[in-house]
């Protein structure tokens, strides 16, 4: 099945209610640091509507800062699981030229308005699918990654990757070599723009390292 994430950008689409969505669905709701989660969401009646949600309260307030918030989080989860559908639940049309440059990269993701936009007429809402919570920030941020659930949270992995499907155990792999320059500051090859450069602040990950303007880059 393809896994599906929906971001929801609370400032701006006030009232969400999720329940209509099928198994296939995760989402994540961006509260503003003005706002609090529905109250919904804390109720026995209703709180099934927020069944697979994760809540991320931006700690600051600024123009456009819960915007970049759900910028990094398209960054994050197409650099661990690309082939996620991604969904933002907003009637900010300021997203558009983001993700039209994702699409035009390869990747899956779409701005809507309403929930109804991704129900179909027929759907039956079903019951939610177990959820992997990470155990190291328990949060329920986990999708598939190399046969293992990877946290889009904290970066790692929740449950651990099937070692035939890693890229060390793969024929051909060769393990790049690092370099410590005076600065004390780690050099080795990004693999995504290719360039040697320095490392801090990048992101390794089972022998491939990218470094942090390829982060910023795709965070945009």
């Amino acid at each position: 099945m393809i896994k599906k994430l929906l971001l929801v950008d609370l400032e701006n689409k006030h009232k969400v209610d999720l329940s209509p969505l099928d198994e296939s669905f995760r989402a994540i709701i961006f509260v503003g640091a003005n706002q609090n989660p529905p109250k919904a969401s804390t109720k026995p009646a209703t709180a099934h509507r927020f069944s697979r949600v994760d809540f991320l309260k931006i700690s600051g307030a600024g123009k456009n800062a819960l915007d970049f918030h759900i910028a990094f989080e398209l960054g994050r989860t197409f650099e661990t699981a690309p082939d996620t559908q991604c969904f933002v639940l907003s009637g900010d049309k300021g997203f558009d030229p983001l993700l039209s440059h994702l699409n035009a990269n390869g990747m899956t993701c779409l701005r809507v308005e309403s929930i109804a936009e991704l129900v179909s007429a027929n759907v039956t809402p079903v019951g939610a699918p177990d959820v992997v919570v990470c155990p190291h920030c328990k949060k329920a941020s986990t999708i598939e990654h190399h046969g293992g659930q990877w946290c889009s949270n904290c970066g790692r992995f929740a449950t651990p990757p099937d070692p035939t499907l890693l890229p060390s155990n793969k024929k051909g792999y060769e393990r790049q070599e690092w370099f410590k320059d005076e600065d004390n500051a780690f050099y080795s090859e990004c693999c995504w723009c290719h360039q040697r450069t320095d490392m801090t602040g990048g992101i390794y990950d089972d022998g491939e390292w990218m470094c942090g303007g390829c982060i910023a880059r795709y965070a945009r």
